[in-house]
């Protein structure tokens, strides 16, 4: 289940405003550890090489190469097409720093489905998850154009470039309805701690 990690990159989207939680969220303390430290752990099982995209040098501490968005202030998009910007391989995984239960298993199934695909997202209930989601070098030209026309939605974007939806479900031997969730406030927080 576990692919070969020689050729995949990982990448932790840091780069939020984390307007609604009032501080990074990536450096918050959930249940012992800071969030971001679970997006790692979960890149760690699958990827060769992780890297963090943030303007924020505080997640210099965690060992890993920082990297600051290429165009400021334009959302997750920006934090994408710096990604396959810089990135060495074919496959690239993107996380977020605010998914406290996303897990291996789940991004080893998108890397799975990845042949013939330039992106592979998750879907669960009828909602995508392009932030959690396996992106090839072949989008960054679609991608950073969509960027440098200021069309910043990745849903929207990802309809120009070949891509897979994967639909999640409870038959899925790992699957666990709270891997999907972010930690956007601090109530949301309050009710996922244990």
């Amino acid at each position: 289940m576990i692919p070969i990690k020689k050729e995949i990159s990982g990448f932790v989207l840091a780069g939020g405003k984390s307007s609604r939680m009032g501080k990074d969220k990536g450096l918050i303390d959930f249940n012992g550890k800071q969030m971001i430290e679970y997006s790692i752990q979960a890149l760690k099982e699958v990827c060769s090489s992780i890297y963090i995209i943030s303007n924020n040098t505080d997640y210099n501490s965690f060992g890993y190469p920082v990297l600051s968005d290429l165009v400021k202030e334009k959302g997750p998009l920006a934090g994408i097409c710096t990604a396959l910007s810089i990135s060495k391989t074919d496959l690239n995984v993107m996380v977020t720093c605010d998914s406290p239960y996303i897990s291996s298993a789940l991004l080893s199934h998108l890397l799975e489905q990845s042949k013939g695909y330039e992106a592979v997202v998750p879907s669960y209930k009828a909602k995508l998850y392009p932030l959690t989601a396996v992106y090839t070098k072949a989008c960054y030209a679609t991608l950073s154009k969509r960027l440098a026309e200021d069309k910043l939605a990745v849903k929207s974007a990802l309809e120009f470039v070949k891509t897979k939806q994967v639909q999640l479900s409870t038959e899925l031997p790992f699957f666990d309805e709270k891997m999907m969730a972010n930690m956007n406030t601090l109530k949301e927080l309050e009710i996922h701690e244990d």
